[in-house]
């Protein structure tokens, strides 16, 4: 299990460094976090010069970028599709070894799930044939794909996806639940035994029955100071998750308003300390 830190990043955690790459990076060590996710993109744009200081940074402080990738799956036709697909292979296998990236992250990219603008199964069919390439692409590499629940697709919409596509992973958002009105634990049970790894964030949460248009309110907190079981949430990953031991678990927090966003951390990384065989 490797944990790192994904976002937001505020203003007073990066202030290590002028670039901003790099202030995220000083940020993780300092933390004693070892991985955050980055577009591949950054890294096959930068000239050879750069990425050379890269690679040699990471190595020299144990840190890993996980890549981000992704194109409009469902929207681009098999020609733009087989493209985009290669040029993403491409840079993985350029480029995964200096970044030394244990998974591969992406997102449906597809509207949501009550857009109206296409069926979900089609949505679904759409978007496991654009996957399925890069799914056996990253497996290849040994750097599996997840595809995050992003407040688009209910879990089990994005379960029967990696059931449908061979190779597939699940990246599980567990604040991300909220947003969709999921309830939490029995989205957590469906998307376990798929999970590659995590942003693990937690959420207060209320009801605005006052409110016109009615809504559902979902704010920030330190984690495990809200309404997100993540404790439940990090016993059932540990069960029964495909391989417990090579999760990657990136904190993503949210500062409540009447609070400021170093007391946040030291909040949350206390509740993280606190779970079983975790050391961060």
């Amino acid at each position: 299990m490797i944990w790192g830190y994904a976002s937001p990043w505020y203003g007073e955690f990066c202030t290590q460094d002028e670039d901003r790459l790099y202030a995220r990076l000083k940020f993780l060590a300092a933390h004693e976090l070892r991985c955050t996710g980055e577009p591949i993109r950054t890294v096959a744009d930068m000239a050879d010069s750069e990425r050379d200081r890269l690679g040699q940074f990471l190595a020299d402080h144990d840190l890993q970028l996980n890549p981000q990738i992704g194109f409009n799956y469902v929207d681009s036709d098999p020609d733009t599709a087989r493209r985009r697909t290669d040029e993403i292979v491409d840079d993985l296998r350029k480029y995964l070894p200096l970044v030394r990236g244990r998974i591969v992250q992406t997102s449906a990219r597809a509207g949501h799930r009550f857009d109206r603008q296409m069926p979900l199964e089609k949505k679904l069919d759409r978007l496991s044939s654009a996957l399925a390439p890069l799914a056996a692409a990253c497996r290849e590499l040994g750097t599996p794909l997840g595809i995050e629940n992003h407040g688009d697709y209910y879990c089990s919409d994005l379960v029967t996806l990696c059931e449908r596509t061979p190779y597939l992973g699940f990246f599980l958002d567990t604040g991300n639940t909220y947003l969709l009105g999921e309830k939490p634990i029995p989205a957590f049970e469906a998307a376990a035994p798929y999970t590659i790894g995590t942003h693990f964030k937690d959420h207060r949460v209320c009801p605005k029955l006052e409110a016109r248009p009615l809504h559902f309110e979902v704010a920030g907190s330190p984690l495990g100071e809200g309404d997100v079981p993540l404790r439940a949430c990090y016993d059932l990953l540990l069960a029964q998750a495909p391989n417990p031991d090579a999760l990657v678990m990136e904190i993503e927090m949210i500062r409540p308003d009447d609070m400021d966003a170093t007391t946040c951390l030291e909040r949350s990384l206390n509740f993280i300390r606190s779970l079983p065989e975790v050391q961060p």
